[in-house]
């Protein structure tokens, strides 16, 4: 009789769409594990569903969409009046922690999963809802995938009786996973790091080299904790004598919640971001409840105005990114917080291209200063444009760096590596061994 096929189910936002080509980064991150764990494994990808959209779509033999009808745009109202609140009390809240946070998304998924039969489950960055899916399946194997450092800044009682239930806690850099092992040191042994991966026959060199302007190159949301204020200034420092560069914003306007970013008051260069969040309490309610993701692209754009060099793209997909990190120079990923990973700054290495990033959370794992790419302190624009002139104004020293970024990737930062990785820990939970580092 032939065994049964195990199955995992890979939990994403309550807000992300689920879709072979999505743009988004956490259902990029699941797609491309659930593509190398499918030999194996059934895959069951579940997130937000839209209008008229069936509430199952099948991939592949064994990868399907699970899509859930949620309430998002109620939750992201009470986000912003929390985060106007948040902002004016200087304070934070716990909301998105809360066991009512997108409630009926995390038990309608959970009821599919013990339809399912699943016998493992991945929860992308919220707890609570690993801790519902266990209380409907209590003896599923249950993983928490952190992409963000939520688990430690909104750390409360809860949080530490809700990990106990948890089989295995993974972070998508070291960075993070110290930080979870320093946190609650009684679940340490339990976390572990997954680094990303990259289809690197996807995203490689360009065939033929192309010649024109320089180009330098951002990939990401629009939103202020990613520094886009910064490369804009940086650039126009540059520019006064290089009259021929070029900038391409590709990303769509999003600006990150207040609620969600917690700024740290102790960090000076995190709190410079709250001027984009408002001063005032009108212009708190203003920015974050009436603009919210346009204020900061209409800051943006302020910044840029009367630079036709600057150019705005706007949301493109994973797959038509490529076409830009091959024509472009340099990618340059200014992130003022600590980034947890930063999926471009690899997607554009595996390219030939040269990254000018920041010392910020988990970038140094991936980029590596010196060799791969250029790493400046977060939150200088004169900085970070020195750094981008280095390597505009010596091309063998940027093509060097761009080759020795792929070759890194392709070593160490392949799909099939983090889904090998990630089938290791979870073998090692179900059977009890230990991990191999």
């Amino acid at each position: 009789m032939r065994p049964r096929t195990r199955r995992i189910a890979i939990v994403c936002q309550p807000w992300d769409y689920v879709a072979p080509d999505s743009g988004n980064s956490i259902v990029i991150i699941a797609y491309q594990l659930a593509r190398c764990l499918a030999s194996d494994w059934h895959v069951t990808i579940y997130g937000r569903g839209k209008s008229g959209q069936k509430g199952q779509e099948i991939v592949s033999e064994t990868i399907e969409f699970r899509h859930i009808r949620t309430r998002h745009s109620r939750h992201a109202k009470i986000e912003a009046l929390l985060g106007v609140l948040a902002r004016y009390r200087k304070r934070r809240f716990n909301y998105m922690q809360s066991i009512w946070y997108h409630f009926f998304y995390a038990v309608r998924v959970a009821l599919s999963i013990r339809a399912s039969k699943c016998d493992v489950v991945l929860v992308q960055n919220f707890l609570q809802f690993a801790s519902l899916i266990k209380l409907f399946n209590p003896s599923v194997t249950i993983c928490l995938s952190m992409h963000c450092e939520w688990l430690t800044q909104f750390a409360t009682a809860a949080s530490e009786r809700r990990l106990r239930g948890v089989d295995l806690v993974i972070g998508c850099s070291d960075y993070i996973t110290d930080r979870i092992k320093s946190r609650f040191p009684m679940i340490a042994a339990r976390c572990h790091t997954v680094h990303y991966g990259i289809d690197i026959d996807r995203f490689c060199p360009a065939s033929v080299s192309t010649n024109g302007p320089a180009h330098l190159l951002f990939v990401g949301r629009l939103s202020p904790e990613k520094g886009v204020h910064l490369l804009i200034r940086a650039f126009k420092i540059l520019a006064t004598s290089r009259p021929a560069l070029h900038l391409d914003l590709v990303g769509g306007a999003y600006t990150q919640p207040y609620l969600y970013l917690a700024p740290d008051p102790n960090d000076r260069v995190m709190a410079s971001l709250e001027r984009y969040y408002g001063n005032r309490l009108t212009e708190m309610v203003r920015r974050q409840f009436v603009l919210r993701g346009k204020a900061y692209l209409y800051d943006l754009r302020r910044e840029a105005a009367g630079d036709e060099r600057i150019v705005f793209h706007g949301p493109v997909r994973q797959t038509k990114t490529i076409d830009f990190y091959r024509r472009a120079m340099v990618l340059v990923y200014p992130s003022v917080w600590n980034e947890p990973a930063g999926l471009p700054t690899f997607e554009s290495q595996a390219c030939g291209l040269p990254v000018v990033s920041t010392h910020s959370g988990g970038i140094p794992e991936y980029v590596e200063d010196g060799r791969t790419g250029i790493l400046v302190a977060r939150g200088d624009a004169e900085e970070l444009a020195l750094a981008i002139g280095q390597l505009i104004d010596n091309p063998a020293r940027a093509a060097s760096m761009g080759k020795a970024g792929r070759q890194r990737v392709v070593e160490r930062f392949t799909w099939e590596a983090s889904a090998r990785r990630l089938a290791d820990l979870i073998e090692s939970v179900t059977s009890g061994s230990s991990p191999r580092r």
